[in-house]
């Protein structure tokens, strides 16, 4: 039995072989379910983002088109008020013509319309873009099924209707966008805009379509809109309603195991739902599987014969290595080996040690290295930590004379004050290469002023806002102010740049520079009753201080300058604005509140021009509220006036051509029918105006009345008549719209200055001088 006494004589050999065979074999085991599982499950959840991914995507473009669909029902509803006017409580035939030819236009505007209903509860009437059928009393009309949404009342005015009953094909639904009419107040009709949700969801869903999975989407009560097999529809409704029916994004796999993908829209409703078996998913692991287990054996083959080596060599030298360690003498002759082999091993330790120990010691000297070069850098961003209380801590005081000393600093916090420069947009920092130009401008100073002062010069992060920490000599409480002023001058005379600057107490000690430095920004925030170009110490802002839970609005003020502006009185509408000013500044109003006031005074103005049918771009542009350029009272008060003057030029512009088509409307209906016993009243009504308006701008226009117009005319003509012998009076006066002669008698001779029997002995004398005389004589 020698082999038994081999394995006893190793008992230590065998144990360690088999105990490290086991570890091998439960380690691969262990490795291969972990890594198939983490396969698994990275595949399914990479499907999982990728169709959350792809179905935002799509819910985003759809969301494009759909808020494309519901700008264009909002600015209809502005529109159509504009084209509405009536005539003896009916549709006049323009506004039926100018309506008809708007829907059909609007349908134009996205090839996701079907049609469009506008609908006039209080006429019975309906309008719509389709061909077959352009007008309809609201009664009779066939497609009815969004009346009852439209009679609803409802807190939001624009509604989606899915799945109601169409009308263009039979047993067809349709899916429609309602805004209701007006804007505010009861509701007295609606704008129905009818979509193409089939063409929509075709286009967009089928761009990034997942091979793998079925999309489908549900209305926002879990009805079926859309899905891309009959299949797709069919499941849904097998899934758990309460997790699908959840707002927002999300996913699960039900108990089939299915794997649910859904994200739903805040602008419908509506859910985008994406569904993937998991075994499909998991049929591309097969692979992984054989691989993982062919590399195992593979693995544990290798491990086994490897270890049987190494516990081999490891059993043999152990005592000698013992004996090495410790410095025994003495060893067993069948466990012991040359000591020298054991030995060599251990100086090896020692020296791969001395190596390591030289390469850190190398290392050391690159990272200083590396630290002169972007000390910098290093600075800048030290001391912008410093300021905003990250750099230290209170229990690791006395960093920051380590971090002073290792960066080069001009630090004394002993007594110091800060400086915050915020540089005004200007010509130097507005080009292509501002940030260069920046850069250069602080080294400049650092340059000019590092030698005259007991600080740093830095810039905060990547603002265009200059930052000087300076230690302030005793008894020269004035020494920032000082500083700040010639900062100032020098900006101005070398670099022509205006600059702000706010200037924080004087304070001791590290743990004050991020008070020290609240305080200039808050000094800074004053710049908006100051103005540009100012020195704001901190010492005047607890006088400015207001409590910001006040708000206030000039609504008096606002009444005001909205009359002027619709009177075209500029100059009132300057004196306005001044108070409206004056008063923010006597209230002494937070940045936010003027901010606040602002965006409203200037949202009422541009609501007056929508009022009276301009035009918002074309006035004022693209964008009149951006407050980038306002940071002032004074470029607030700028601006309004600004789009005050705008509007009033717009509405001067827009009234003269408006009175000068009135005027001729009006001038040709009296010419026509000043024989029908027409007045002024008459003459209003045809041109659409009041009697008082029309009065004004036809004496402003012609220097006399109507009326005097109309008895000019009739007297004109009585003339010619009366030139013409057949004509008696009466017939005249029937001829010209009067029926008592005596009366036209007395008006023309007021005129004339004669009475038409005279005019008419005149004339004839006139015409016949030679008879005239021989009938007299």
């Amino acid at each position: 039995m020698p082999s038994l006494q081999v394995i006893r004589n190793r008992s230590l050999f065998v144990k360690l072989l088999l105990s490290m065979t086991a570890i091998v074999i439960v380690t691969v085991i262990l490795i291969s379910s972990v890594t198939y599982t983490i396969s698994a499950d990275t595949s399914i959840q990479n499907s999982i983002e990728y169709n959350q991914s792809i179905m935002e995507q799509q819910r985003e473009l759809i969301h494009k088109e759909l808020n494309a669909i519901q700008n264009i029902a909002s600015s209809m509803v502005m529109t159509q008020s504009y084209l509405y006017h009536k005539i003896n409580d009916k549709l006049s035939v323009s506004s039926l013509i100018d309506l008809t030819r708007f829907l059909e236009e609007q349908q134009k505007l996205s090839p996701y319309i079907d049609s469009i209903y506008l609908v006039y509860n209080k006429l019975d009437l309906i309008l719509t873009s389709r061909s077959d059928m352009k007008m309809s009393p609201l009664s009779s009309f066939t497609d009815r099924s969004w009346l009852t949404a439209m009679n609803e009342d409802t807190a939001n005015r624009t509604l989606w209707l899915t799945n109601r009953p169409g009308n263009t094909i039979k047993g067809t639904l349709a899916t429609s966008l309602m805004q209701k009419m007006p804007l505010i107040g009861p509701v007295d009709g609606a704008i129905v805009i009818n979509l193409k949700l089939d063409l929509l969801f075709k286009e967009y869903l089928s761009h990034y379509h997942n091979k793998k999975g079925l999309t489908l989407v549900l209305g926002s009560q879990g009805e079926p809109l859309y899905s891309e097999t009959e299949e797709a529809a069919a499941l849904i409704g097998k899934f758990d309603q309460s997790v699908l029916s959840a707002p927002g994004s999300g996913s699960y796999v039900d108990d089939r195991r299915w794997i649910v993908t859904y994200t739903t829209s805040n602008v419908t409703g509506w859910k985008f739902v994406n569904l993937t078996k998991r075994s499909v998913l998991l049929e591309g692991l097969s692979r992984i599987k054989l691989i993982v287990a062919a590399v195992s054996v593979l693995y544990v083959t290798v491990a086994i014969l490897l270890l049987f080596y190494i516990s081999q060599r490891l059993y043999r030298p152990l005592k000698s290595v013992l004996t090495y360690i410790s410095g025994g003498e003495r060893a067993s002759s069948e466990t012991s080996l040359p000591a020298a082999d054991e030995a060599s091993f251990i100086q090896q330790a020692f020296e791969r040690l001395r190596h390591s120990r030289e390469t850190i010691l190398s290392e050391k000297e690159r990272v200083e290295t590396l630290l002169g070069d972007n000390r910098s850098a290093i600075k800048e961003k030290y001391l912008s930590d410093l300021i905003k209380g990250r750099a230290i801590s209170k229990q690791n005081s006395g960093q920051e004379k380590d971090a002073a000393e290792l960066l080069g600093l001009k630090l004394d916090f002993e007594r110091f004050a800060l400086l915050t420069i915020e540089l005004e947009e200007q010509s130097l920092l507005n080009d292509s290469t501002g940030n260069l130009h920046f850069h250069l401008f602080q080294y400049g100073l650092i340059e000019e002023l590092g030698p005259e002062i007991n600080g740093e010069i830095f810039a905060r992060d990547d603002e265009r806002t200059i930052i000087i920490i300076v230690a302030v000599p005793a008894n020269q409480d004035d020494f920032p102010i000082e500083l700040a002023r010639k900062l100032q001058r020098n900006m101005e005379s070398r670099y022509n740049i205006l600059a702000t600057i706010g200037l924080s107490r004087i304070h001791t000690g590290v743990f004050s520079a991020q008070t020290a430095y609240e305080e200039s920004v808050e000094a800074l925030s004053l710049k908006m009753y100051v103005g540009k170009g100012e020195i704001v110490p901190y010492t005047i802002v607890s006088s400015w201080k207001q409590d910001e839970e006040t708000y206030f609005y000039p609504y008096e003020l606002e009444t005001k300058l909205l009359q002027a502006l619709l009177q075209l009185n500029e100059e009132e509408c300057a004196e306005t604005i001044s108070r409206i000013t004056k008063e923010v500044t006597a209230r002494r109003l937070g940045k936010a509140n003027v901010q606040q006031l602002f965006f409203q005074l200037s949202g009422e103005i541009v609501k007056t021009l929508v009022q009276t049918g301009g035009d918002m771009t074309a006035v004022l542009g693209d964008r009149p509220f951006v407050l980038s350029d306002i940071q002032t009272l004074r470029d607030m008060e700028a601006r309004l006036m600004e789009m005050c003057t705008q509007i009033i030029a717009h509405n001067r512009e827009k009234r003269l051509k408006l009175n000068d088509m009135t005027l001729q409307l009006a001038t040709e209906f009296m010419e026509k029918n000043y024989n029908n016993n027409i007045t002024i009243e008459t003459v209003a009504g045809h041109v659409q105006r009041s009697t008082s308006f029309l009065s004004r701008i036809f004496k402003e226009a012609t220097g006399t009345t109507i009326n005097d117009h109309l008895i000019h005319l009739r007297i004109k003509r009585a003339c010619e008549l009366l030139r013409q012998p057949k004509y008696s009076l009466e017939d005249i006066c029937r001829e010209i719209g009067y029926a008592n002669v005596s009366y036209f008698s007395k008006l023309f001779k007021s005129r004339m200055g004669s009475t038409p029997g005279q005019y008419r002995l005149l004339q004839t004398v006139d015409q016949n001088p030679v008879g005239g005389l021989e009938h007299s004589e």
